[in-house]
């Protein structure tokens, strides 16, 4: 078996990010435990193979167990929507790059949590339970020598170093959040705008905010998932990807990142507008002043787009 590099080119990371679930030879459905493995042919090109296609590495820059994603990525060109105010919009323009907010910054209070407190109890107990087995059946080759005194004592440590981690998380965790929808919606403009005459919805694709980003590996663009937290939780792995069903109108795609340097409330992450922008929608309630406004400011920035009034301002007949 090769030894692994760990070089870990920009291809590599992102050939393996964007061909998660498959080996990009053969095409096999990598299942949670498989080995996926991570490296260059001999012309120096990046492959991410399974075990029948491993011997097709020159170099193995790493290998892991694959673990699935924790969220779920939409089709390409399913259709994203942000709503903001005049400010927000222009600061995207002069910026060209999207805010992303850190979580603890979130009004949510279940943002990024495991379950609920009353349950916190048996969640203590199954992982403990888990860190207990872990500590007494270690990898081939090691023998566990502890006492169960010191099997108990490593396995409180390791239950209290994860709550620490999770708190720790909310403060190094940074989210951008978008509607997923084919359509325009009267409840996003009523939450996210207030129903402000001087705001807009930018429309686009998750092809196309993922391409905006640069397809960068390092950011993570899925379905956010709506559960009971008084019947179940989020794991320590997709915390950040659950919230609580009272939240599911929201439909929410999120692209996230993690970065343990940042110490603001939030970071700008450069885009691409031109990939990022499919249509700009004016808010139902604005005024024709507002429509020349908005136009004079994409002319400003190079932002060549008709600017669409909400469908919501059609009138019906009877």
């Amino acid at each position: 078996m090769q030894e692994m590099t760990y070089r870990l080119t920009a291809d590599l990371r992102r050939l393996s990010f964007e061909n998660h679930d498959r080996c990009v030879s053969c095409g096999h459905v990598f299942k949670e435990g498989d080995t996926s493995h991570l490296g260059y042919n001999q012309n120096d090109e990046p492959l991410y193979v399974c075990n029948s296609c491993c011997g097709s590495l020159k170099e193995t820059a790493i290998r892991h167990y694959f673990s699935p994603r924790p969220y779920e990525i939409p089709d390409q060109k399913t259709k994203l929507w942000r709503y903001m105010d005049f400010t927000k919009y222009v600061s995207l323009l002069s910026s060209k790059s999207i805010y992303f907010t850190r979580t603890d910054c979130f009004e949510d209070l279940y943002e990024g949590a495991k379950g609920i407190k009353k349950n916190k109890e048996r969640w203590e107990s199954h992982y403990l339970e888990f860190f207990r087995r872990a500590i007494m059946n270690p990898p081939e080759g090691y023998v566990c020598e502890l006492s169960k005194e010191e099997i108990e004592k490593d396995a409180q440590r390791l239950l209290k170093e994860m709550e620490i981690g999770g708190k720790t998380h909310k403060e190094s965790t940074f989210v951008n959040c978008w509607h997923e929808s084919e359509h325009e919606s009267e409840a996003m403009w009523r939450l996210y705008s207030s129903f402000l005459p001087n705001a807009v919805a930018i429309r686009t694709s998750y092809k196309g905010l993922y391409e905006s980003l640069g397809r960068d590996p390092s950011i993570n663009i899925g379905r956010v998932k709506y559960i009971d937290f008084n019947q179940n939780y989020a794991g320590p792995n997709n915390a950040f990807w659950r919230k609580r069903k009272s939240f599911e109108h929201e439909k929410e795609v999120r692209a996230l990142l993690t970065d343990m340097k940042c110490k603001g409330q939030g970071k700008l992450l450069p885009c691409n507008l031109d990939l990022l922008i499919e249509d700009v929608f004016v808010s139902p309630c604005a005024p024709e002043w507002f429509i020349h406004l908005l136009n004079d400011i994409n002319e400003k920035f190079s932002i060549k787009i008709k600017l669409r009034r909400s469908e919501l301002i059609e009138e019906p007949f009877f």
